[in-house]
């Protein structure tokens, strides 16, 4: 789980913004916490809402979380640029290096891992376990010291590997991701939550998630059929209509992979019909006999005379397709998909294509099935006011960017705010700009 992420000096975050995830004293929705394993008296949000306007640094949250991420994971080569992007409205910001401060709990831990780094490379990094009342250093990779590495040899069987690993590592790589790929065996941890745990979603088009989820995920496309029915898509059902094997895209390498599949083997192909978001349709191929088994998915929509009638999904509306290609999110979410592991979803623009019930909706019924014992999180930004609502989150679980005219973002959580009441109209208070975050929207000027 996410316990706290800070950034600065990263987009329009010139000074340290903060999204944090233990909650505070408010009372409201306790039933939904998660317990914090070794820590007695804190507890885990798993919700978080960021609010704001265009160009407020909604998004720009949601990169950073990315760009670490990708840091962790990728290695970009010997003369690979790291995915930093500083604040460059003043000069000093934009040569300095841009930092990431993550917490977060991964198996029964709780791990701290500082990132400050460039385009170019890493000047500083950290990782700390954190124990209730104490952080344990794991190491220590400072560029501007001489001795530039240091290991709390007691956490390693094989401290010299660590340290052969540590000295092979380039400047522009991030040693959490190089070590584990050395075999360091002790940073498997942490590493898989990066690698397994934090999933980002962003506004692009996820027909492939939704893809690959059909494929490999035993009652995926019964869940989403289900889904698709219950959230006023218009859609009955999902079926697969048999084509010949001429409707796949016309590509050497696939139809060669095609030909040569071994019975009962599958693949998924995802063929985009139109750029963007709009026009896609997805075909599995089934391998045995002659020829393989080539199928397209439909949509099934019951007309006015009773009968089911069959649309490819490109005949969908931006919403349904949107939502088809979150629904693997939602299949992990709700509990339905048999895996009782940790997951952490950040999805910018949650509410994009969707009427505001449809969202409430479907946060709602994610927090029905949170709990003390459940180590899952929703995070998103949304431009929608009417998700301000007190009666589906807490104080604490909302969040409010906001740009100032010297263009740089601030995170303020409504929980900062004193006096707020627990059946406030938080949405009027927003619009009347007690809270900040709202567009300043100038005149259009009369040429006339």
């Amino acid at each position: 789980m996410l316990l706290n992420f800070t950034l600065s000096n990263w987009m329009s975050y010139r000074d340290e913004a903060s999204l944090n995830m233990i909650s505070s004293l408010e009372r409201q929705h306790g039933e939904t916490r998660s317990e914090l394993p070794g820590f007695r008296s804190k507890k885990v949000l798993p919700v978080a809402a960021v609010y704001g306007g265009n160009s407020s640094g909604k998004t720009a949250l949601f990169k950073g979380l990315a760009a670490l991420r990708d840091m962790v994971l990728t290695d970009p080569g010997v003369d690979g640029l790291l995915p930093v992007q500083p604040f460059m409205l003043d000069s000093q910001s934009a040569t300095s290096p841009t930092m990431f401060d993550i917490t977060f709990l991964a198996g029964e831990t709780t791990y701290r891992l500082v990132v400050e780094a460039t385009r170019f490379s890493v000047s500083y990094e950290c990782l700390e376990i954190i124990k209730e009342g104490q952080s344990i250093d794991v190491y220590e990779r400072n560029a501007s010291d001489d001795e530039r590495f240091r290991l709390n040899r007691e956490l390693f069987s094989d401290s010299d590997h660590v340290l052969y690993a540590a000295k092979s590592t380039r400047s522009n790589q991030v040693f959490l991701g190089a070590g584990f790929s050395q075999n360091v065996d002790e940073l498997s941890e942490p590493f898989g939550w990066f690698a397994e745990t934090l999933e980002l979603v962003g506004v692009e088009s996820q027909a492939w998630s939704f893809a690959t989820a059909a494929t490999n995920r035993e009652d995926f496309l019964r869940y989403a059929g289900d889904a698709l029915s219950r959230m006023d898509t218009g859609i009955c059902g999902l079926v697969g209509e048999r084509v010949e094997i001429d409707a796949l895209p016309p590509d050497a390498r696939l139809l060669k992979k095609a030909s040569e599949l071994r019975e009962d083997e599958t693949i998924t192909v995802v063929a985009d019909r139109a750029p963007g978001d709009y026009g896609f349709e997805m075909l599995s191929v089934r391998g045995g006999g002659s020829r393989p088994d080539v199928q397209r998915l439909r949509t099934l929509h019951c007309g006015p005379d009773g009968e089911e009638h069959s649309f490819g999904l490109s005949a969908e509306s931006s919403g349904t397709q949107r939502l088809m290609g979150l629904l693997p999110m939602l299949f992990d979410l709700s509990g339905e998909s048999g895996s009782s592991g940790s997951k952490v979803f950040v999805v910018d623009e949650l509410d994009r294509c969707f009427h505001t019930m449809l969202t409430s909706r479907l946060i709602e019924d994610f927090l029905v099935t949170c709990g003390p014992d459940k180590r899952k999180q929703l995070l998103f930004t949304t431009h929608d006011l009417l998700l301000m609502d007190q009666s589906i989150m807490r104080r604490d679980e909302m969040y409010i960017a906001q740009r100032g005219s010297d263009g740089r973002s601030q995170l303020v959580a409504l929980s900062d705010f004193e006096g707020i009441r627990f059946d406030r109209d938080l949405i009027k208070s927003y619009l009347e700009g007690r809270f900040g975050g709202i567009p300043m929207l100038g005149e259009v000027s009369d040429h006339g």
